[in-house]
């Protein structure tokens, strides 16, 4: 959806100058000239694009955060109850939930119907007595969602 919105408000913009460019006296020339201004706009924008599209944000913000959240991990697993987070890395925290081998919080803000974050497990899905479902991420790592 929020690419949606960008290409509205930035690709219609463009197209719009484009054509502008275009119908000028000497704009065929005029845009050979400057090439550049004109063709890295769309070139930025589409990499964005294929990086969000690929998880590129994700995964950047969760191996920046990795040190933290494995360290909750191995705390929750050893039998210490998850103490109240406000960050976990570089995610706000809305709710934690643990058991011995498993704990699992909820990111502050994230998503639109639902809520969503990670959970870990020392095997397996994890079993936390939260509602939700659970997708394999990376390793121990699941996604949460409370549906």
């Amino acid at each position: 959806m929020a690419i949606g919105v960008g290409w509205v408000l930035f690709g219609v913009p463009w197209l719009v100058m484009l054509g502008g460019a275009l119908f000028r006296r000497g704009g065929a020339v005029e845009l050979r000239r400057q090439w550049r201004f004109w063709v890295v706009p769309p070139l930025v924008a589409a990499l964005a694009e294929a990086l969000v599209y690929v998880g590129a944000p994700v995964r950047v913000r969760f191996e920046l955060s990795r040190g933290s959240l494995e360290h909750l991990a191995q705390t929750v697993s050893a039998g210490t109850p998850p103490e109240e987070q406000r960050w976990i890395g570089l995610y706000p925290v809305k709710y934690l939930e643990g058991s011995r081998g498993a704990f699992g919080f909820m990111i502050k803000d994230a998503g639109f119907f639902g809520s969503y974050g990670f959970a870990w497990s020392s095997n397996g899905e994890p079993d936390i007595d939260a509602p939700g479902s659970y997708r394999h991420f990376d390793g121990r790592w699941y996604v949460w969602s409370d549906d």
